[in-house]
């Protein structure tokens, strides 16, 4: 009973008088029970347990949403996630976004996942909903999106009893891609699993976390519940590094006679990017972006002195790197065809969380698994106590800034020769745009074979309060679409811009129906070299029959030509293509004051074909018995 009492005084189902007078009716003194009040008292409401009597699972599930701050619901239901979509209906700062198919969804929610740094919250149905979704679970879990996935299921699924859409063991089938993948069996354990669930998916590294719910536990009823805040479910506190690990790390730098600094996957997504170009700084240290199969976001400032960008081979220079730093675990390889990136001989140091991504393919001579934004702060006061040698830093930075210099003089070099091609550079239409778009804009690019264009001519600013950059390393196309809609969501203030391929736009185009119905302005940019370049070079590499014949087969969206404005109209949007560079600056401009108007505006630009193949122009005919 005294349990009951502080239960619902922490609940704010009683008032302080109450729990007064109900202490003196259980036989507690009155100087006992005031001094108890006033502990109570001083408990922020936050922190205060929830408890919840002759409730629903789906006024659990919403009450849950609540607490840990979930103002969108991106789904896709079906009948058995009714009793949480009909409790629903009496949360109204809690948003249901609609789309049309699953995959889409789930890219909107890891879209927002990305540039909030919460944990979204999805709601599918079934196997249906799970296998339509998987290729998006894989990018969030490849990039360590922090997403709650809930799927409903039949009450009876898992016994073989052949009800519809049945799948036995549900939760198995995106366990290899999921942080915990689970299933909750009654409704009074509902709400303790969707806490575990929050806090696995939040805690770094982030990550997917999958929760199968029957229909008959959203739709059923719990005498009492007790729901636990965020507050007292996830620590804010980082792993750090060992001192004795950051001051060898420190003094390896200082003492080398040319340092390289790569800026690793996690530094866009949990912070470092900062801190790394400080200690670029410190040391006068070439810095390089992660290498460009890595596809990471391309968050370090463009402008710094000393940065080369994504790394798409071995850095030529006069003195070979002898330490290197690669902060932030990502899929850095030492070996691209056999050859290596960087010196074999040089001092390795990785920094990281994500343990399958540290030294994968490598060796580390000093491997240090801890927050990579702590470990680089705590690595700034370590190189400053060794007051490193001027004369030696100026000839680093001296040799850096040459990298630079020749890396911008061949992007350059490169640009003016293509600047006018028909059809239309991919150089240039990222420089375009670049110069077109607001400075603090979110770019999601699923360019595929155009990414490097947009790597090379766009530039980015996370740290400085400039540009973020969203980009899957997962390689599920039909992301980029739904992931803007998601980031626009999350970041209504800045300008989002969606640079997409014509392969990766049709994958997901269903999601500009949820950008029509909910009113997200934003860009949309199509890279249209009218086929699967990706593939075709795949193909010509081989030097087989494709390359020797021209045939190159699954490739060509040639015949017929797709028409993407159409489409984009069809779902209520405005849009033109593009075929001739000098109409790309007008088009932009129309693009820009569509989408600050609050609409969405799709540009199909016409690009060139580009290595092996690009001239072939055969394709699959039509199958004999339909021939004329």
């Amino acid at each position: 009973m005294l349990r009951d009492v502080f239960q619902q005084l922490l609940s704010g189902s009683i008032s302080r008088r109450k729990f007064l007078n109900r202490l003196g009716q259980l036989g507690v003194g009155a100087m006992a029970a005031t001094q108890l009040a006033d502990v109570f008292a001083a408990v922020p409401e936050s922190e205060h347990n929830v408890i919840l009597n002759d409730v629903t699972g789906g006024r659990i599930t919403c009450e849950t949403l609540k607490l840990w701050g979930v103002q969108y619901v991106f789904g896709n239901t079906g009948a058995y996630e009714a009793g949480f979509i009909d409790a629903l209906v009496d949360f109204e700062d809690i948003h249901y976004v609609l789309g049309l198919q699953e995959g889409s969804v789930m890219a909107m929610a890891d879209g927002y996942a990305r540039i909030t740094g919460q944990t979204s919250f999805v709601n599918i149905h079934s196997i249906t909903g799970t296998a339509n979704a998987l290729g998006m679970i894989v990018n969030a879990w490849a990039d360590s999106s922090p997403v709650v996935i809930s799927v409903g299921f039949s009450e009876r699924s898992g016994e073989n009893l052949g009800v519809f859409t049945e799948t036995n063991k549900l939760e198995t089938i995106p366990e290899l891609f999921t942080k915990l993948s689970f299933r909750s069996s009654r409704v009074e354990n509902l709400g303790e699993s969707l806490r575990r669930a929050f806090r696995l998916a939040s805690v770094l590294p982030s990550g997917p976390v999958f929760l199968g719910v029957p229909s008959d536990v959203w739709a059923g009823q719990s005498k009492q519940t007790s729901l636990i805040p965020a507050s007292r479910t996830v620590s804010t506190s980082r792993i750090h590094p060992d001192d004795s690990d950051v001051e060898q790390a420190a003094q390896w730098l200082v003492d080398a006679d040319n340092p390289l600094l790569i800026a690793g996957a996690e530094l866009p997504r949990w912070g470092g990017l900062a801190e790394l170009a400080t200690i670029s700084d410190q040391l006068g240290a070439t810095v390089s972006g992660d290498t460009s199969s890595s596809r990471s976001s391309m968050g370090f400032p463009s402008d710094h002195p000393r940065y080369l960008g994504a790394m798409r081979g071995p850095i030529q220079t006069e003195t070979p790197f002898d330490v290197v730093l690669i902060a932030g675990a990502s899929r850095f390889s030492l070996s691209r065809r056999g050859h290596p990136l960087i010196p074999t001989e040089a001092k390795i140091i990785e920094i990281g969380l994500r343990e399958e991504h540290l030294v994968r393919s490598y060796p580390a001579d000093l491997l240090i698994y801890a927050h990579a934004q702590e470990t680089l702060g705590q690595l700034i006061d370590a190189i400053r106590t060794r007051n490193p040698d001027r004369s030696k830093v100026n000839s680093r930075s001296l040799l850096a800034g040459e990298l630079k210099a020749e890396k911008v003089a061949r992007r350059t070099e490169v640009l003016e020769r293509v600047w006018d091609s028909s059809p239309i550079a991919p150089e240039r239409l990222a420089s375009e745009i670049n110069q077109a778009i607001a400075s603090n804009a979110v770019v999601v690019t699923e360019g595929v074979s155009s990414d490097a264009a947009i790597w090379d001519y766009m530039t980015f600013d996370q740290p400085g309060g400039g540009r973020r950059h969203l980009i899957s390393s997962g390689g599920s196309l039909g992301w980029g679409v739904g992931a803007a809609i998601g980031a626009k969501l999350g970041a209504p203030d800045n300008q989002v811009i969606a640079l997409v391929g014509d392969g990766s736009y049709q994958f997901a185009v269903q999601a500009l129906w949820t950008a029509k119905r909910f009113e997200v302005p934003m860009i949309i940019v199509i890279f249209n070299n009218l086929g699967y370049q990706a593939n075709r070079w795949a193909l010509a590499g081989l030097g087989g029959r494709a390359a020797e014949t021209g045939h190159y087969i699954g490739i060509s969206l040639d015949d017929p030509q797709i028409d993407h404005v159409g489409i984009a109209r069809a779902y209520g949007h405005e849009g033109e293509r593009v075929s001739r560079a000098r109409d790309l600056g007008d088009a932009l401009k129309r693009a820009v004051a569509a989408e600050q108007s609050g609409g969405v505006y799709v540009l199909d630009v016409l690009v060139d074909r580009r290595g092996g193949g690009a001239d072939a122009d055969w394709h699959e005919k039509h199958v004999p018995q339909f021939s004329s």
